[in-house]
């Protein structure tokens, strides 16, 4: 051979190695498996919440940390007892089989590896024997790629147990009811022979057979002396298992929400099983009670405010069934507020400076152009502290402090604190807003209530430095950011107001069944609010200790109110219920590094003024401007024996006796008075010496100036407009004339319908004493 020929020769079979080589490196794709898995969620300590089956129809189960040592043990005694010797290929098994199939005249044995059928399964190639080369081939280079028990991790999830169920986890979930590190040594050495022969697996066929080679595997694991003899013949008498289990559904709706949000794959969560499974049941217990009454869902959420974890997510009841809206998750849905706004308006108009928290606040009738806000109880108290306005969710006193701080003040507050579904203009909502005219979600709201806790807890726990970050949604994931960074950025809402708040939600009136509740050791101190929608559609109530925030929502998804729907009586029970799952609680300190002592006016909750005599010292937020003024309290002048009002011009300026008197306006005084007997009304001028200025009558309604439109009723007829006002003695008549024309007269509760025509009106009112107060209003076109 020529030298030229030779040198080409060696060449080609250099480029042939070199292409050999190639094709070697590349005969796998570098992701052996291009398979979906069953989505699922984990408890905190790894324990399988709830499971959602995988696009392909089938159960199967990402990889889990490591494999059991039972089935380890069992696999590769059953298919593989030299695994950790061979490069991918056993010769000795393949040259067995040969023989075995060659003699039956049949194939009775493959003689594969693992390795080799981690190949198959991979590819689903037929079984020939030119396949049978190619899977050798590849097994070698997947041994070079992975390490051995990371071949034997592709093994377990992927090889078949019956049906649709693929992968050891799953396996271990659909036919035992638990995890696969938790199965005995029957169960390990069951689920070991089943991928060999899949079909066995189904209750009421070829169960014998399974049997057997159970069993035969078994006595091969006693006599390699992986088990001892108890094992073993505690084994034998394990029954095998029947039809498949339905995988664990603790949290369905969670689950679908973090599909929505993640995709798919296994997650890890925040959730405590323990007390989701508790949360669960006590969810159920009153579906059973509320059910009676069309009451068909609830929803309920406990979030850690240490941490913003979310301990248990109940997003509706009895989940196994889409009857009634149960698969809807309410936690995320938004619904009417109803009062659950009020706290955070509160805590703002503190860091405002506008109110004091024992500061007396209006509660009289009160009309704006588009509505006039009634309470609950369609009462009014004339004047009630602050934070009792709050702790009883009165909806005049709300309103009117809306009116004062303003509606586009408070919407940019909310989504500062993370409502982000209140999300149209200011004037979309209106003073409505406060009352439930706008939406919110269980999910955003409760983690609100619980970055309020932990403004309040790193406040008093870290030098008075304030959290960055505080008003976030809370986590369900466990790979959530530590939010604990100090700054001096101040939050949207100041520790003192949070605490203020707080104390004034530890007086809301709790359920019968917690009545009482301080004079046990067993009860807890708890700041909750409740709310309920118009219509009876909504009742919320949500709870805050230190320690942990719990939301409840209780109604129908499908929006149907229902008389029991009501915050204080349907949501509540469920959130104290749930509250007694928890440890004890503590409650929360005084941040007086937040707040400044003031004297205030004991009978009015007022800065004290000079004409408040009986003054005590408060803790308030600190606020940069003036806080408001006792305006109630003047200096009327006495008689010497204090029976009447007199002044200097009619009476000795030497017997005039001076006292600071606490006086309403005539509307507040004329309604405070019937709910405060204690109210010393002023004494009457003695004869000569009233003033000419001073009226003890007051028009509620209309407003000075005010553009009325005249309603229809519901059947189209026009209505009348109803005139409203008061008097400093409830038991004076009153007589009422519009435009000099005599409507009639009134004694005890005053009001007059009137029907006016289009134009300008003057409404008069008198008292059988002569006083007058008169009131220009119009009636526009229409």
């Amino acid at each position: 051979m020529k030298k030229g020929e030779s040198s080409l020769k060696r060449k080609g079979i250099w480029i042939l190695v070199g292409l050999l080589a190639i094709s070697y490196y590349w005969c796998l794709p570098k992701t052996l498996f291009d398979t979906t898995y069953s989505t699922c969620i984990n408890s905190k300590d790894g324990k399988l919440l709830s499971a959602h089956i995988a696009n392909d129809g089938q159960w199967r189960f990402e990889a889990a940390d490591s494999i059991p040592y039972k089935f380890k043990e069992s696999i590769l005694l059953f298919e593989d007892e030299y695994f950790y010797y061979h490069p991918g290929f056993n010769p000795v098994s393949m040259a067995r089989a040969l023989f075995q199939n060659i003699k039956s005249g049949s194939i009775k044995s493959g003689g594969s590896t693992l390795t080799m059928q981690v190949i198959r399964l991979a590819f689903n190639r037929n079984r020939t024997l030119f396949n049978k080369l190619i899977e050798t081939i590849q097994a070698t280079r997947l041994e070079l790629r992975c390490s051995k028990d990371e071949i034997l991790q592709m093994y377990s999830v992927h090889a078949p147990f019956g049906g649709n169920v693929v992968g050891l986890e799953a396996a271990a979930w659909r036919y035992f009811g638990r995890p696969a590190h938790q199965l005995s040594w029957a169960e390990s050495a069951l689920l070991a022979v089943l991928p060999n022969a899949p079909s066995l697996i189904h209750p009421g066929k070829n169960r014998s057979r399974l049997l057997e080679k159970r069993n035969r595997l078994l006595t091969k694991l006693l006599d390699n002396n992986s088990i001892d003899s108890t094992d073993y013949y505690l084994s034998l008498a394990e029954p095998l298992p029947d039809k498949p289990i339905a995988l664990p559904q603790l949290t369905p709706h969670l689950l679908h929400q973090q599909m929505k949000q993640h995709g798919e794959g296994t997650m890890q969560t925040c959730i405590n099983y323990i007390l989701q499974k508790q949360s669960n049941q006590i969810v159920d217990k009153f579906y059973r009670i509320y059910r009676q009454n069309e009451v068909h869902n609830i929803a309920a959420i406990i979030v850690d405010n240490q941490s913003k974890q979310v301990l248990s997510y109940v997003g509706n009841c009895n989940s196994q069934s889409s009857e009634y809206g149960h698969d809807v998750d309410i936690i995320q849905a938004s619904r009417s507020t109803g009062s659950i706004l009020k706290p955070f308006l509160y805590a703002a108009a503190l860091d405002d400076g506008i109110l004091l928290p024992k500061m007396l606040v209006a509660d009289i009738p009160t009309y704006y152009s588009d509505f006039a806000p009634k309470n609950y109880t369609e009462k009014f108290d004339g004047a009630v502290p602050a934070h009792t306005a709050l702790s009883r969710s009165l909806n005049v006193p709300a309103v009117r402090l809306l009116d004062d701080y303003r509606v586009e003040r408070f919407h940019t507050l909310l989504k500062k604190i993370g409502i982000s579904t209140i999300n149209q203009a200011p004037s979309h909502y209106g003073l409505s807003l406060i009352l439930g005219g706008a939406e919110a979600n269980l999910y955003e709201l409760t983690s609100t209530y619980a970055s309020m806790a932990g403004v309040l807890n790193y406040y008093t726990n870290n030098n008075s430095t304030y959290q960055a970050n505080a008003y976030q949604s809370a986590w369900i994931k466990t790979n959530a950011d530590d939010l604990a960074t100090p700054t001096n950025t101040l939050p949207p809402l100041s520790a003192g107001a949070i605490y203020h708040t707080f104390e004034a939600l530890t007086n809301v009136q709790r359920p019968e069944n917690e009545a009482g509740w301080e004079n046990f050791t067993s009860g807890r101190k708890v700041a909750w609010k409740t709310g309920t929608s118009f219509g009876n559609r909504d009742a919320w109530a949500i709870g805050v200790t230190p320690e942990y925030t719990i939301g409840v929502w209780v109604g129908n998804a499908s929006g149907e109110g229902r008389p029991a729907i009501i915050g204080g009586s349907a949501a509540a029970p469920v959130m104290f219920d749930l509250y007694r799952l928890l440890q004890p609680t503590s409650w929360f300190d005084i941040p007086y590094d937040d707040l400044q002592p003031i004297e205030v006016c004991k009978e009015t909750g007022f800065k004290a003024s000079i004409n408040c005599f009986n003054r005590d010292t408060l803790y308030v937020p600190l606020v940069e401007k003036d806080l408001p003024v006792c305006p109630y309290h003047k200096i009327v002048h006495l008689s010497n024996d204090g029976k009447y009002r007199v002044n200097a011009d009619c009476y000795p300026a030497s017997q005039i006796r001076n006292e600071s008197w606490m006086i309403l306006p005539p509307v507040m005084a004329w309604y405070f008075q019937s709910k405060n007997p204690g109210y010393k009304k002023l004494p009457p001028y003695l004869p000569g010496c009233k003033p000419n200025d001073e009226s003890p009558l007051e028009i509620i309604y209309p407003k000075p100036g005010a553009q009325l439109v005249v309603p229809k009723e519901i059947d189209g007829s026009i209505g009348r407009i109803v005139c409203k006002a008061s008097h400093q003695n409830r038991s004076e008549t009153l007589f009422w004339h519009l435009d000099n024309e005599y409507l009639g007269s009134t004694r005890h509760i005053h009001q007059m319908e009137i029907l006016p025509q289009q134009g300008n009106h003057t409404l008069s009112i008198s008292d059988e004493k002569g006083n007058i107060i008169k009131r220009h209003f119009n009636i526009p076109s229409l």
